[in-house]
């Protein structure tokens, strides 16, 4: 219930400020209101909607700033995840990887954005997952990377195949195995969307990067 209300959100079906009404969804999906209400709990927690007292449940609109608190928080995480995983992936996991990045680059070419955000959220899950830390993993899975990146792309502005582009300096750098060059980059990655971000939105870069 809460991934089939998640993908009207991605898709655009339902766009920030629009209000859920758990009666008609319920009716329309033909169950009881109790899922209903039980997914957009979850959604809630995940920060894609938001109740608003005597008013209902409706998509939320995310600030640039929210945006921010969350890179802070992935930068921090996914530069500990990529250091283990330099030192620890093996040849197929790095194969695996270049496909993903193959088949983004593809998808941005493609203007298809769904597909796009399914591949940037797997380039990154991947490098987390070959760190074989699993409170890392977990940490990481909370931070719903897929909805904040499908948030994060549409503010930045830019065409994809730019954005797909900034992802092979990360490759490299994992390939290579220079943790100060992988730390460099990450950081570089997350610093540059969130520029693009607010110069798209109008508001004035952030005096500290990540």
């Amino acid at each position: 219930m809460s991934q089939y209300i998640k993908e009207t959100i991605l898709t655009g079906e339902l766009k920030p400020g629009d209000r859920i009404v758990e009666s008609r969804l319920a009716q329309e999906l033909g169950v009881s209101q109790a899922p209903v209400r039980e997914a957009l709990r979850e959604l809630e927690f995940s920060g894609l909607v938001e109740q608003k007292p005597f008013s209902g449940t409706y998509v939320k609109q995310v600030t640039v700033k929210e945006i921010r608190q969350f890179y802070e928080v992935r930068a921090a995480l996914e530069r500990l995840g990529a250091e283990c995983a330099a030192q620890r992936m093996n040849k197929e996991q790095y194969q695996e990887l270049a496909m993903t990045m193959f088949s983004m680059e593809e998808a941005a070419r493609d203007h298809d954005l769904s597909e796009y955000i399914k591949c940037d959220a797997r380039f990154h899950d991947q490098i987390v997952a070959a760190a074989s830390n699993d409170l890392l993993s977990r940490l990481w899975e909370q931070c719903n990377i897929r909805s904040w990146l499908h948030v994060g792309t549409s503010l930045t502005g830019r065409d994809l195949p730019e954005l797909a582009s900034r992802h092979r300096r990360i490759f490299e750098a994992l390939r290579s195995k220079d943790l100060e060059q992988l730390r460099a980059a990450i950081d570089a990655h997350l610093n540059d969307l969130l520029k693009m971000m607010e110069e798209n939105q109008g508001e004035k870069p952030a005096a500290e990067s990540i």
